[in-house]
């Protein structure tokens, strides 16, 4: 008769699950969301559990191992953009454990009986309190920020605009440089495709286009709209010139941070190749100094305000 450890078997693949998540959304330099991350470990875990639970050992079957083995990067990752490219990490990642545990059996000399123990968690809780502490110690110091683009980290940047909010994640990229000519204040980069839903049928329409920046915004200036847009002179590699249309936002929101009438620069293209973020977003964190730029009726000029 085989005895199985139920509450082992909840924790060891509780641990192993989130670590895996944890490790896919590292290495892809996306934002963690630990609680989201953590429920599929759960599901993951409870599975595993079921398993072993008399008169339901249908569950052990490819399709349901391989349904679930998809559910658990949905339940952590969906429905954020690019979030099936991280369920793939997640299934390599997971088939890459097993390959180790198994070349651990082999080294061990007796493949079969070396798995099935790790199979139904017969091990001692030092061992596996210790393993999983080794895992997340290495996760942490190899994968940290993994492919994460080299400017900084991920964000979640709130955009309010005719009383819309959206949020966009965004690389807090200290290389984007771009900034407001007339305030000096950090602009915010970002795919058009994002904004799109906030305006009118019209509006989109000529964004979308396939016009130079200057055209489309004479051809919202057609529509009495121009003086919501603007132009931004830029340079990036590969381009020595060239000019962004911009919108002017009400505010937005970067950690707990509010600009107001900050500058939105809107991409034609994505600006992450896995979608990990949509926005690029150059401000300096810790303490800042606001500027909004306001009207002087007396001069008809912009006279710069500092908060």
């Amino acid at each position: 008769m085989v005895t199985v450890y139920l509450d082992r078997v909840l924790v060891m693949n509780f641990l192993i699950d989130d670590l895996l998540l944890l490790c896919a959304a590292r290495i892809a330099g996306t934002q963690l969301r630990r609680l989201r991350i953590a429920s599929g470990a759960l599901l993951g875990a409870l599975y595993a559990a079921a398993v072993f639970v008399p008169g339901v050992g249908w569950l052990s079957h490819p399709v349901f191992r391989l349904a679930v083995g998809c559910l658990i990067p949905l339940v952590a990752f969906a429905p954020r953009p690019g979030w099936y490219r991280l369920a793939v990490l997640f299934l390599l990642l997971s088939a890459a454990l097993g390959g180790f545990v198994l070349a651990l059996g082999f080294a061990a000399g007796a493949p079969g009986q070396f798995l099935t123990r790790v199979y139904r968690a017969q091990i001692s809780w030092h061992l596996l309190i210790g393993a999983a502490a080794g895992f997340y110690v290495a996760l942490h110091l190899l994968f940290r920020g993994g492919l994460r683009h080299k400017g900084g980290e991920i964000v979640e940047v709130t955009v309010r605009i005719g009383g819309q909010k959206v949020q966009v994640p965004t690389l807090w990229d200290t290389g984007n440089t771009l900034t407001d000519p007339v305030s000096g204040s950090p602009v915010l980069v970002l795919e058009q495709e994002v904004l799109l839903g906030v305006w009118p049928q019209e509006i989109r329409q000529i964004i979308q286009g396939r016009a130079p920046a200057e055209e489309k915004l004479a051809a919202l200036h057609a529509l009495c709209r121009g003086n919501d847009f603007c132009l931004l002179p830029y340079r990036s590699v590969g381009v020595s010139a060239g000019l962004l249309l911009a919108y002017r936002s009400e505010e937005i929101t970067v950690e707990r941070r509010v600009y107001r009438k900050t500058l939105l620069a809107l991409s034609e293209g994505p600006l992450s190749d896995g979608g990990a973020y949509h926005a690029l977003w150059g401000g300096e964190r810790g303490k800042h100094r606001e500027k909004t730029v306001v009207g002087d009726p007396m001069l008809d000029q912009p006279v710069e305000q500092t908060v």
